[in-house]
């Protein structure tokens, strides 16, 4: 449907938000990202263990695609789950774009080559591309990119990132009927993140699941050990330690698509100040700074290690092990301070 020229390819920070925004200015609504962000109420943390040497998965969020932004903004969302392509051209036929999640390491020009797994990823398919390929709106991308039917299928129904696998899941969203009141709801959003993120009911979510990165990380020098394959990041594949592998990938996954140091945290801090302004507190902005805070530790951390890169020495390597275990530590004191005012409110 897109030969209308209803939709418009758009560069953004956080994979859903963005793919939202895209969808929802093609239907002739446009929404800041930050407002989509803060209002879905999905931010905060995630820390899933892997077995052996797999590198453990961070994820700066709690819930993948709530919808809570759509129903505050009266978007109709159904979901599907097409398992061909020729079900998922049908839905965009009627459809400026859909939204459709992934595995990362799947799709072929992020050039991981599948030795990397993130099944919480999104994507806008836009239109097909004759009967074997289609055109993908990536948010972390400048340009649209075109994308083989058989490489979307593979990255669709990836069972590589368990619990985090895309399961075939694509949404179709509809007209907004009303805009929010970020006055009114703003406040709501915010109690709902104080909530899932300070008692989340789970070890791995929230403040508790950084507690248990600190905890875990500690264990890595001796649990994420031996030589193994991995993709460098100029993308050539190359043998590594297990270890530095590990370190690696949690510096794609603070800068690229996980905590966020460097996009979530500042994205949610933006949130907090619209809600600050819209409302007269003050306690939105002091939190929101908090967060800002937060992000530039994580930022930093993200930062050394993509810089460390294929560093192997092990001492070197412990180095950034103890920067992990602390900087956790330090990101969970400053958000749980920041959380804890807010629920005041």
């Amino acid at each position: 449907m897109n030969e209308t020229g209803r939709y418009a390819h758009r560069r953004g920070i956080h994979c859903e938000s963005a793919c939202q925004c895209a969808v929802l200015a093609a239907g002739g609504y446009d929404v800041d990202e930050e407002i989509v962000f803060g209002l879905d109420g999905g931010f905060g943390f995630s820390f899933f263990p892997a077995n052996g040497n797999a590198p453990d998965i961070v994820v700066g969020k709690q819930a993948i695609m709530p919808l809570r932004a759509a129903r505050l903004m009266g978007v109709e969302v159904a979901a599907h789950t097409p398992k061909s392509a020729d079900g998922l051209a049908k839905l965009l036929a009627s459809a400026p774009a859909v939204m459709t999640r992934v595995d990362l390491g799947l799709l072929p020009y992020w050039g991981l080559e599948g030795r990397t797994s993130f099944g919480g990823y999104f994507v806008n398919v836009v239109r097909p591309l004759g009967a074997d390929a289609f055109e993908v709106s990536d948010p972390a991308f400048d340009e649209p990119v075109t994308v083989s039917a058989a490489e979307l299928q593979a990255a669709r129904s990836s069972r590589n990132s368990p619990p985090l696998n895309p399961d075939w899941k694509v949404y179709v969203l509809g007209a907004p009927r009303r805009t929010p009141q970020l006055d009114r709801v703003g406040p709501v959003a915010v109690r709902t993140l104080c909530r899932e993120i300070l008692k989340p009911g789970s070890r791995n979510l929230g403040i508790p699941g950084m507690k248990l990165l600190a905890t875990t990380a500690e264990s890595w020098p001796q649990s994420k050990h031996g030589e193994v394959e991995d993709v460098d990041l100029d993308g050539r594949v190359v043998r590594t330690d297990a270890l530095a592998r590990q370190l690696l990938h949690l510096g794609r996954q603070i800068e690229s698509f996980g905590t966020g140091g460097g996009l979530f945290r500042p994205m949610i801090g933006r949130y907090l100040t619209r809600v600050a302004d819209s409302t007269g507190e003050p306690r939105y902005a002091d939190a929101a700074a908090q967060f800002l805070d937060s992000g530039r530790l994580w930022s930093n951390l993200g930062s050394a290690l993509l810089a460390a890169g294929a560093a192997t020495a092990r001492d070197d390597l412990k180095t950034l092990v103890d920067a992990v275990a602390d900087t956790a530590r330090s990101a969970m004191d400053v958000e749980k301070r920041a959380l804890t005012a807010l629920t005041t409110l």
